[in-house]
């Protein structure tokens, strides 16, 4: 159900599942930055938890994309959930879709017409405005500004 489409009193509880959602993310990949520094032992300690549940986020961590410097999420469909989240301006999402460097989408293999797009595809920007992650204004100034249209 697009964002859009939910009742107005119910939309505040919808941002806050969409605000935990991002916060375990952040949380597994700051998990991952600190392993890479502190034994599993002390980030436990850190923490306040025992190391085995810290091995166990880790190993739900350890294929997790990283953003890529000045952006705050790792694909397009991230960062159009961190503004429907509310962790992003307008402005923000628009300059990050803008520059994004997307990746080509999937291709056929010229017998089966189910094509998979990798993650960091345009086709997230798609989906982001199909689920009412962002709306279609924004979707149109950036694909105006990303093909340098009006």
């Amino acid at each position: 159900m697009a964002l859009m489409d939910i009742p107005i009193d119910a939309q505040p509880a919808v941002r806050a599942r969409l605000r935990k959602d991002i916060d375990e993310l952040d949380y597994r990949r700051e998990l991952v930055l600190l392993s890479k520094r502190y034994s599993q032992r002390e980030i436990s300690k850190f923490l306040g938890i025992a190391q085995p549940s810290v091995s166990s986020a880790l190993k739900t961590a350890q294929n997790l994309l990283m953003p890529m410097e000045n952006f705050s999420g790792a694909t397009p469909e991230e960062i159009c959930r961190r503004y429907a989240a509310g962790f992003l301006t307008r402005e923000q999402l628009v300059d990050e879709l803008t520059r994004f460097p997307y990746v080509k989408g999937g291709t056929t293999d010229g017998y089966d017409t189910l094509i998979v797009d990798p993650p960091g595809a345009w086709s997230e920007v798609d989906d982001a405005a199909r689920l009412g992650l962002i709306d279609d204004a924004i979707y149109e100034e950036v694909f105006n500004l990303r093909h340098r249209l009006g």
